[in-house]
C-alpha cells in the first residue's frame, strides 16, 4: 500500500491541470487542492482499499467533486471586490467610496452608506406617517400601496372593489398629491408642490355607487316578516307561469337567467317579466 504523500505527489500535477481546465486558478486552486486531498485521505482512512479499483482519472475527479469550489465562489460573490472597483474607477477613488466615504466631488464628509441610511429612515417615516393617516380608509391605503409599488391600477382598484376611474380620481390623485408634498418637504430645499386638502374619509353610498332599483323597498319589509302581500300576489298569479316564476325569483333573490331556467323559458326574453314582478311587488307593499 502506498503512503498518502506518495499518492498525493503522483496525483497533484494531474489534479491541478484538471481544475485549471474547469476555471480554478490562483488562491482558489490551492484551497481546492488541499480540501480535495483531505477528502481523499479521510476516505482512505475509512476504506483502505478505496483506490484498489480506481483509475487515476477516477481518483482525480473524486478530488475535484469534493474541492468545494461552489462554496468558495458563493461566499466571494456576497462581497464586492475592492480590486475590481479600483480597476473600474477612472478617478481612482473606489477605495474612498467603499471604505472612508470621502468620495470625489461630494459635499458631505461622511460615508455613502450613512447617507443611504438617512434617506431610508426619512422614507420610512413618510410611509409610516401616511399609513397611520389613511388607516381608517381602506381605499386610501390601497391607493398608497398602488403608488409606491409595482401593482397595476386595475389590480389595485379590484382590491378596493371599485370602478378604476372613479377610485383613482377620488382616492389615487389625493394620495399622489400627499406623496409629492411629503417627499418634496424632506428631500428638496425648495419646491412648489401644494399640500393636499384636509383628510376626510368620504361618505360611501350604502350600495357602493351601484344602481339601486326604486322597486326594492318592499324587500326590506319582506325580510322583516311582512310576507303576506308577496304571498297574496304569488297566489293571484299562480296560473300565469312566467309572472309567477318572476315573482318567486324576485322574492328569492334569483337572477333572471336562473329564474328563466327554473321554468324552462328563454333567458333573453325574461328580464321584462322580472321588471314587471318588481313593480307589482312594490305596488303590493306601497
Amino acid at each position: 500500500m502506498q503512503a498518502f504523500e506518495e499518492i498525493r505527489k503522483n496525483l497533484a500535477h494531474y489534479a491541478a491541470n484538471v481544475m485549471q481546465n474547469y476555471g480554478i486558478y490562483g488562491g482558489e486552486l490551492e484551497e481546492c487542492m488541499q480540501i480535495g486531498f483531505i477528502a481523499l485521505w479521510e476516505t482512505l482512512v475509512a476504506e483502505p482499499n478505496f483506490l484498489a479499483e480506481k483509475t487515476r482519472k477516477q481518483t482525480v475527479f473524486f478530488i475535484l467533486a469534493r474541492c468545494k469550489i461552489s462554496t468558495f465562489r458563493y461566499r466571494a460573490n456576497k462581497y464586492d471586490s475592492l480590486d475590481a472597483l479600483i480597476g473600474d474607477d477612472r478617478r481612482d477613488t473606489a477605495d474612498e467610496n467603499t471604505i472612508t466615504g470621502l468620495e470625489y466631488d461630494r459635499s458631505e464628509r461622511w460615508a455613502t452608506w450613512a447617507t443611504n441610511i438617512d434617506m431610508r429612515v426619512d422614507i420610512e417615516r413618510i410611509m409610516h406617517k401616511l399609513a397611520e393617516k389613511y388607516m381608517p380608509s381602506l381605499k386610501h391605503m390601497i391607493a398608497l400601496y398602488y403608488l409606491t409599488t409595482q401593482v397595476g391600477k386595475e389590480a389595485a382598484a379590484n382590491i378596493a372593489t371599485s370602478d378604476v376611474w372613479r377610485w383613482y380620481q377620488r382616492y389615487g390623485l389625493y394620495v399622489q398629491q400627499e406623496l409629492q408634498y411629503e417627499f418634496a418637504e424632506v428631500f428638496l430645499e425648495k419646491h412648489n408642490y401644494p399640500p393636499a386638502e384636509p383628510f376626510e374619509i368620504p361618505v360611501e353610498h350604502p350600495n357602493h355607487g351601484r344602481y339601486t332599483s326604486p322597486y326594492q323597498e318592499w324587500r326590506e319589509q319582506y325580510k322583516q316578516g311582512n310576507t303576506a302581500p308577496a304571498e297574496a300576489l304569488l297566489e293571484k298569479y299562480r296560473h300565469t307561469v312566467c309572472v309567477a316564476g318572476a315573482i318567486r325569483a324576485q322574492i328569492e333573490g334569483k337572477t333572471y337567467q336562473q329564474a328563466a331556467k327554473d321554468i324552462g323559458r328563454n333567458p333573453k326574453t325574461f328580464p321584462r317579466h322580472m321588471k314587471r314582478a318588481a313593480r307589482m311587488l312594490a305596488a303590493a307593499y306601497a
